[in-house]
């Protein structure tokens, strides 16, 4: 969600994913608690076109691949796949921009992948949503 919920008062927690050069995140690993409220915002600092999408535990290389797949349709598509396992994302965010998207954490504890789906960035840039109770 590109607003914060109404029935929210204020976020949980508030994540800042920024981006360094080599296609990667500044981030490598982010905390949060089962079910809590994220405020999450990206700011595209680099030279080059990126997104955050946060996936299901193990399924970055298959959504890195279907983003990848989507070819010519993929930009207007935010080289976000219409798969159930892409849980929360940002759409594409040009360089110098920003995004902010609110979502409610997963209420399963795992190791949820954040990863940039733009077309060969998918295997390299990469973090991880630790979700604990």
């Amino acid at each position: 969600l590109l607003k914060m919920p109404t029935s929210w008062k204020q976020p949980d927690q508030v994540i800042a994913v920024g981006t360094k050069p080599g296609l990667k995140y500044d981030i490598t690993e982010v905390q949060v608690k089962a079910g809590s409220k994220i405020k999450l915002i990206f700011n595209n600092n680099d030279d080059m076109t990126h997104n955050v999408v946060i996936v299901e535990p193990g399924a970055a290389k298959e959504i890195g691949d279907q983003a990848f797949n989507l070819g010519l349709k993929g930009s207007q598509m935010h080289y976000i796949p219409g798969s159930t396992k892409v849980l929360f994302h940002t759409n594409l965010i040009q360089p110098g921009a920003a995004e902010t998207i609110y979502f409610n954490a997963p209420l399963k504890p795992g190791n949820y992948t954040i990863l940039c789906t733009y077309p060969g960035h998918a295997m390299i840039m990469q973090a991880t949503l630790k979700v604990v109770k």
